[in-house]
This record gives C-alpha cells, sequence and structure tokens, in this order.
C-alpha cells in the first residue's frame, strides 16, 4: 500500500502533480514523486526523467537522507552520536606490493615440505646407518653416512619443491631464482659477500664456544675435526667436500632462499623476512650451539638473493663459506 512519503506531515509536493501526495522520492534527481510520477525499476524509485534519458544505461543514484531520518548506526563502527554526524574514521592498510612475481605458494607450504622431506630421510637414514656401521669402520660409515644422507635429503626437498613450484602453481623456474641472466654478476656478489660472512659467523661461533661450550656437536662439524686431526683419507675429504660445497649449496640455496624467501618477502618487509628466514634456516640444521653463526649466514644469503634475484649468488656466497671452512681444516689444522 502506497503512503505519503515521509510518514507524517509533508509539506513537500511532487514536481507535475502539485496537489498529489508524495509516495517516494527518485533514487537519480532526489525529486519527490506522486503515485502518477513513481515508476520502479529493479526495487527502487526513479522519475520518468532519470529512467527514460537518452544513453541512460542504469539511473544514477542520489543518497541524500531526509534530515528527520538517522542513518542506521553500524556495529563495526560505533553509535552515531546525532543525526547528519559522520562516523569514527577507521585504519587503512593498503595491499601489499608483491616483489617476487609467480611465487604465489606460502611459507607454511614451504615449511610443509621440509617437515615432510624429514620423515622419510630419518626412516632411511637409520637404515643405512645400521649396514654401514656394519660394513665399514667407524670413520669411512661416518662420511658416507654424512654424504647419503644429505643427498636423500635433499632428492626428498627438492621433489617437493618444484611439485609445489610447476605443478600445484604453475609457475616456472625463474620463480627460484635458476636463471643464467644476471649469474655471473650474482656469483661475483655471492663471493664478495661470502667472505665478510665467514670472518662474522667464525666470530660469532667463538662467542658461541665460549658462552655455551664446544661448537662442533654434530657429526658433520666432528667430520671436519676429524680431518683437522688427520687420519682421514683423500677419498673421505673429497667426498665430504662435494657434500658441503656442492650438494649443500646448491639444494639448500633453491629450498631457503629460491623458494622459502620469496614466499615470505611478498607478506613482509625485507628486513623482517631475511631475519625469519635466518632463523628457519639455522634451526632447520637442529644445532643449537652452531645456531648464531648460521643464522648470520641465512640472513647475509637473503641479502645477496635480495640484490640479485639470482640463484647463483647465494649458492656461491654459500659454496665459498663452506669451502673455506673445510679447508681450514684440512691445511691450517684448526
Amino acid at each position: 500500500m502506497e503512503m505519503p512519503y515521509p510518514p507524517g506531515d509533508n509539506p513537500s509536493r511532487c514536481a507535475l502533480h502539485r496537489l498529489a501526495p508524495v509516495v517516494a522520492r527518485c533514487m537519480g534527481c532526489g525529486r519527490f514523486l506522486c503515485s502518477r510520477c513513481r515508476i520502479v525499476h529493479a526495487g527502487k524509485n526513479y522519475c520518468a526523467s532519470c529512467l527514460y534519458r537518452p544513453g541512460a544505461v542504469a539511473p544514477a543514484q542520489f543518497h541524500a537522507r531526509p534530515a528527520q531520518y538517522c542513518p542506521p548506526p553500524p556495529r563495526a563502527l560505533g553509535v552515531y552520536a546525532s543525526c547528519g554526524s559522520t562516523p569514527p574514521l577507521v585504519g587503512y592498510r593498503p595491499k601489499r606490493e608483491v616483489v617476487f612475481e609467480n611465487a604465489p605458494w606460502s611459507a607454511g607450504e614451504a615449511l610443509a615440505i621440509f617437515g615432510i622431506a624429514l620423515v622419510p630421510t630419518a626412516v632411511l637414514s637409520l637404515l643405512v646407518k645400521q649396514i654401514l656401521f656394519g660394513a665399514f669402520s667407524k670413520t669411512t660409515a661416518t662420511f658416507l653416512l654424512i654424504f647419503l644422507a644429505s643427498a636423500m635429503l635433499y632428492v626428498f626437498l627438492l621433489a617437493g619443491t618444484f611439485y609445489s613450484v610447476k605443478i600445484r602453481h604453475g609457475s616456472t623456474l625463474n620463480a627460484l631464482g635458476i636463471r643464467t641472466r644476471g649469474l655471473g654478476r650474482g656469483l661475483l656478489l655471492g663471493i664478495v659477500v661470502g667472505l665478510p660472512l665467514l670472518a662474522a659467523a667464525i666470530f660469532m661461533a667463538l662467542i658461541a664456544e665460549n658462552l655455551f661450550g664446544p661448537v662442533d656437536t654434530d657429526i658433520v662439524s666432528k667430520s671436519v675435526n676429524k680431518i683437522s686431526s688427520g687420519g682421514v683419507g683423500i677419498g673421505l675429504v673429497a667426498l665430504l667436500a662435494i657434500t658441503l660445497i656442492v650438494l649443500a649449496p646448491i639444494c639448500e640455496e633453491i629450498f631457503f632462499r629460491g623458494y622459502l624467501y620469496p614466499a615470505l618477502r611478498n607478506k613482509m618487509d625485507k628486513q623482517p623476512a631475511m631475519i625469519l628466514n635466518g632463523l628457519i634456516f639455522a634451526a632447520a640444521h637442529f644445532e643449537p650451539v652452531g645456531f648464531l653463526p648460521r643464522f648470520l649466514l641465512g640472513w647475509g644469503l637473503c641479502y645477496v638473493y635480495e640484490r640479485n634475484r639470482t640463484i647463483g649468488a647465494p649458492v656461491a656466497g654459500h659454496a665459498l663459506y663452506n669451502g673455506l671452512i673445510l679447508l681450514i681444516a684440512v691445511f691450517f689444522r684448526i
């Protein structure tokens, strides 16, 4: 049933029929309408001028409200003090810029892949350990176990990474920094940054050793110290060198810098992403005493990757870091 609008006494009149009571208001121009002038379109009231004007697809809406009606109080913004008052200002957070294109995966997905890769690696490593220590001497079995366990972990880790990038998200290897463009500059940058990282890491390792005790508590560190004490064949040294200078830098940098870091960087600023990546990188080695040097290494390699955007840069820095440590142990007996 049509009623005069607004309810109660109304001094306004229809523009065309002055004596007819007003029953609606045009959403296009705000004109008061009687029942003869009112046209309902899509559940809204319009006058003929607004609805049928030439070239009009949808009439522009008139948002003014009668003065005697207060707008409803939105729950999220609080209650209006009076008619005509404005709602309080709310904070606006602009959409974060995507720093690494074609990297839609999340950090949680990367950590899940790492956790899944650890399970079969741990099971197979226990089986391999029983076989090796039963067939070889303790030193030989230890070096072989380091190589085989590392190779198994990297196979599972890279398989999950490439599945996520290529199949699940349909991205390319360029999203992991695997490209030839800028590779030369990246290798040079990795070498330049790797030297001060090594010096700083050695300094932090000395501090950690004075505070917490010996830092050579993991199997790899003990093997390096075994080399420095002598009695290790050249073949085992070469096998450990392949593990530390070739396998570890390539595989770990593809995952931690090429895969995990873009996921963090697209969600936060540079320094928080670098720090968090360094923390995860250090924690993933499961050696609490050597946590600080590895954190510094991870943080620095994130800086290198941020600057160059090719995986060759952090690979070079990582390989130089591991290679110099092994070189010092072999030739300087430190």
